[in-house]
């Protein structure tokens, strides 16, 4: 089902607005400090974020040497009607809340660690037969711990690389009907500069990464 883009829109306010507001717990007694790990592993790719759609659906992605494994240590939170009273009674209501913690090392044409924390939102499951699919869109901070050579540099200053960048991620999970607790999940790792707000323009990177998720 494809989403109007009326409802995109929203959906893009809610991701950027939703820290601001207070989130209420999911379940009373539900003390646990994560609830799902995913086991990461991402390639760098030679093509800007709006590049990326494209280059996948015409099989003509340019792949580079840079690579990553790490794990993500996730939380599951309410659904936004839960959360923000007027999204009650709309189609945003029903979009999940989320938290990501994520612990990266990389190698190949860098060879820094990275740490990124993320808010996400994640759809409920669409039920393809014996396949489910949901999507999620994150957006958060990611620290480099080492000199990210991989990453473009400024125009003006090539050489120049920039630790603390935006992270946002956008993912297809895919589960098999009946197995809740396994899951996939398929995702676009970006780093920027927001534009020159954090660092200057055209300036971070993009990873493809395959996981394998686990919920308790």
């Amino acid at each position: 089902m494809i989403m109007k883009l009326k409802n995109i829109s929203q959906w893009l306010v809610a991701l950027l607005l939703g820290p601001i507001f207070s989130v209420k717990a999911a379940q009373p007694g539900d003390a646990r400090l994560f609830d799902a790990v995913t086991v990461y592993g991402g390639q760098g790719v030679d093509h800007n974020l709006r590049q990326i759609p494209e280059a996948i659906l015409s099989n003509n992605l340019d792949g580079d040497k840079s690579y990553f494994v790490g794990v993500g240590l996730a939380k599951t939170g309410p659904k936004l009607g839960g959360s923000v009273d007027r999204l009650q009674g709309t189609s945003m209501a029903e979009l999940i809340q989320g938290f990501e913690l994520l612990m990266l090392k990389h190698h190949g044409l860098q060879n820094n660690a990275e740490l990124g924390a993320a808010y996400l939102l994640r759809t409920p499951d669409l039920q393809m037969g014996p396949l489910g699919v949901n999507l999620a869109a994150g957006t958060g901070l990611s620290y480099a711990l080492g000199n990210p050579t991989y990453e473009d540099g400024p125009r003006d200053d090539l050489e120049r690389r920039y630790r603390l960048q935006l992270l946002l991620l956008f993912e297809l999970e895919w589960k098999l009907r009946n197995v809740d607790r396994l899951t996939l999940a398929t995702r676009i790792h970006h780093r920027s500069g927001v534009f020159g707000l954090i660092a200057p323009p055209h300036v971070g990177s993009n990873f493809l990464t395959v996981g394998l998720r686990y919920r308790f």
